[in-house]
C-alpha cells in the first residue's frame, strides 16, 4: 500500500482557461511544411539479456514542484483572460487533485526533459492543458497522447504509427518529440514563447499569418494583439494559470499535492516480445499500470520485430526482470497475422477456429462492434488461450474502452429488434446503426452489446447524465449532442462564462423525453 501523499499549499494561481473549446493540440503544420527530419533514438544494446536503464539523476529539490517552479521561464503577465483562469481554479480543488494525480508518473520525465534543453518549465504544464496527462486521450481530429500530437505532426517528428506501436500514446518519445517541437517553434518566433505555445495549438502556419495581417494593417504582432481563434486565445492564458497556481496555491486558497523528486519509471529492455497482462501479473503490477506506462503499444505484446522495451515502475524494475527470464516464450503462431474475412464468417467462429477469443480479437483490431465486412484485414492472436491473461486483460481493456465511449452498453435479448431497443431508449434506428458501426441490413443476436450514447440514456434521477469533457469539445457542440441549450448547461452547473470548461471537467446534463 503506497504512503499517503503530502500536501502543500498551492499559492500560486494555477487557472486554466476553461475555453469554450477545450484544447487538445491539434498543432498539424501547413501542408506545404517541410516535413522535420526524424531524430532516431539509438538505443545501445546491453550485454545482459534484461538491461535495466539507470533513472534520470534526481534533482536538488524534494518535492518535484520545487524543482519546477525554479526553472520557470515565461513572462510575468497580467491580463483578464488569465484571470478569468485564476478564478476557475480556485474555484475547483477537485480538477486540481484530479490532474495532479494524473501527472505523477510522468511529470518528471517531463520536467527533466524540458531542463535538460533549457526550455522553461512551466512547459511541463502544457499537458494538463492538451490532455490532463492522460496517455490515451484522443480529440475529435485524432490527435493522441499527452501532448496530442496529430498524426502527421508526429510523422514529422519521428512518431512511428503502425499496426503495432502508436509513438504519439508513448510517453518517452512523444516527450522528446514535444521537445523538439517547441524548440523548433521558438526560434521560429524569435523566441516569443507566447507565440510559440500559440502556435503548438493552431499550427505555426496560422499564426504566421495572424501576425502578417496584423502587421499588414500596422497592428500588434504579439500574441495578446492577434485575431487568432477562441481556442488558442484561451490556451495560453490557461498555461499561465496553472503556472501562477503551481507557483503559489495558497493564494488562491488551493492545495498541491507534493510529487517527490526522483524518476517514476525505468526503461528496461527485453530480448523478445512481452505479453504486456502475463508480466504484469507474474510481477505483481497493476495491470493499468503497465498498460498506462507503455500506451504506445497497440496489440498485447510489444512488438515483434523489436525494440523490445518497456517503461516499468522504479520500484517494480527489479522484480521485474527476474519475472522476464519466467515468461513462457511467445511463439510466431501465436503472434499470429493477418486474416481476411469472408463471407459467413464471424469473431466466434473465428476465435474457436484460432484458439482465442472474442474479446482478444476485438482488442488486437481495436474493433467497437461483433460485426465483421467481406475483405476486412484482421490480426489474429492465434493460439492464445481464452483463459490467459492477455485473453482476461482484452476483456479489460475492452470494457474500459467501452466506458471511454460516452454512454452505455445494452445487451440484446432474444426478440429485440433496432425499432424496439431504439424505441426504449427515445432515439432512432438510424442513430443506433451509427453509434455501433452497423450496416442498415445488421442482423441482431442475442448477447449482442449495443452503446446507447449519452444522449439517449435516460437515468432514473430525472433525465439526468453526467458529461466528461473531452478535448475539442465546446459548449455548443456538447449542447447540440443532447439537444439542449448552451445558456441551459451554464445553468445547470453554475458556470457563469462559456469559456471555463477544461478536458476532463465532468457536466450535469438534463435531458427530456424528447431527446
Amino acid at each position: 500500500m503506497s504512503k499517503p501523499r503530502p500536501l502543500i499549499r498551492l499559492s500560486t494561481s494555477l487557472l486554466l482557461t476553461a475555453t469554450l473549446l477545450v484544447t487538445g493540440c491539434s498543432s498539424l503544420p501547413d501542408k506545404n511544411q517541410e516535413t522535420a527530419e526524424a531524430k532516431t533514438k539509438t538505443v545501445k544494446k546491453s550485454t545482459e539479456k534484461h538491461a535495466v536503464k539507470k533513472p534520470t539523476e534526481t534533482i536538488e529539490a524534494t518535492n518535484l514542484w520545487d524543482d519546477i517552479i525554479k526553472g520557470y521561464g515565461l513572462p510575468t503577465v497580467s491580463d483578464e483572460k488569465v484571470n478569468k483562469n485564476l478564478r476557475w481554479l480556485a474555484n475547483n480543488q477537485r480538477y486540481l487533485d484530479r490532474v495532479t494525480q494524473q501527472s505523477r508518473p510522468y511529470l518528471h520525465y517531463v520536467a527533466s526533459q524540458l531542463k535538460a534543453n533549457d526550455l522553461p518549465l512551466e512547459l511541463a504544464l502544457l499537458p494538463i492543458v492538451e490532455s490532463a496527462y492522460d496517455p490515451f486521450a484522443s480529440s475529435p481530429s485524432r490527435a493522441l497522447g499527452i501532448w496530442q500530437f496529430m498524426p502527421q505532426t508526429g510523422r514529422n517528428f519521428g512518431l512511428t504509427q503502425n499496426h503495432w506501436y502508436d509513438g504519439r500514446r508513448d510517453i518517452v518519445a512523444s516527450t522528446d518529440a514535444a521537445v523538439r517541437y517547441l524548440k523548433r517553434l521558438n526560434t521560429m518566433f524569435n523566441g516569443d514563447w507566447f507565440l510559440a505555445v500559440a502556435a503548438y495549438n493552431a499550427g505555426e502556419g496560422t499564426v504566421r499569418r495572424a501576425i502578417e495581417r496584423n502587421r499588414k494593417q500596422g497592428k500588434g504582432t504579439d500574441f495578446w494583439s492577434l485575431p487568432l481563434s477562441q481556442q488558442t486565445q484561451s490556451y495560453v492564458p490557461q498555461l499561465i494559470a496553472l503556472s501562477k497556481v503551481v507557483a503559489n496555491p495558497a493564494k488562491y486558497d488551493l492545495e498541491l499535492a507534493a510529487i517527490p523528486n526522483n524518476p517514476y519509471f525505468t526503461t528496461v529492455n527485453v530480448s523478445t516480445p512481452v505479453d504486456l497482462a502475463q508480466a504484469a501479473r507474474m510481477a505483481e503490477i497493476d495491470p493499468k499500470e503497465l498498460r498506462n506506462l507503455n500506451a504506445g503499444y497497440n496489440r498485447w505484446i510489444t512488438n515483434p520485430s523489436g525494440p523490445h522495451q518497456l517503461l516499468v515502475p522504479v520500484a517494480d524494475a527489479a522484480q521485474f526482470t527476474l519475472t522476464l527470464d519466467k515468461l513462457p516464450q511467445i511463439k510466431p503462431m501465436q503472434i499470429a497475422g493477418d486474416y481476411k474475412v469472408k463471407s459467413g464468417d464471424t469473431l466466434g467462429a473465428l476465435a474457436k477456429r484460432y484458439g482465442t477469443s472474442v474479446a482478444a480479437i476485438q482488442a488486437a483490431n481495436n474493433l467497437k462492434s461483433t460485426n465483421l465486412r467481406v475483405g476486412q484485414s484482421l490480426s489474429i492472436p492465434g493460439q492464445t488461450p481464452v483463459n490467459s491473461p492477455y485473453a482476461i486483460q482484452a476483456e479489460q481493456e475492452i470494457a474500459q474502452r467501452n466506458q471511454k465511449n460516452t454512454g452505455i452498453h445494452y445487451t440484446v435479448k432474444s426478440g429485440d429488434s433496432f425499432w424496439t431497443i431504439a424505441k426504449s431508449h427515445n432515439t432512432s434506428v438510424k442513430n443506433l446503426l451509427q453509434w455501433n458501426d452497423l450496416s442498415a441490413n445488421a442482423k441482431l443476436k442475442p448477447g449482442q452489446k449495443l452503446l446507447i450514447a449519452d444522449k439517449a440514456i435516460a437515468q432514473k434521477d430525472g433525465n439526468k447524465i453526467t458529461y466528461q469533457i473531452k478535448s475539442g469539445d465546446t459548449l455548443n457542440k456538447i449542447a447540440n449532442k443532447f439537444s439542449v441549450s448552451k445558456q441551459d448547461i451554464l445553468s445547470w452547473n453554475k458556470v457563469k462564462n462559456e469559456s471555463y470548461i477544461h478536458p476532463g471537467q465532468e457536466l450535469t446534463i438534463f435531458l427530456s423525453a424528447k431527446n
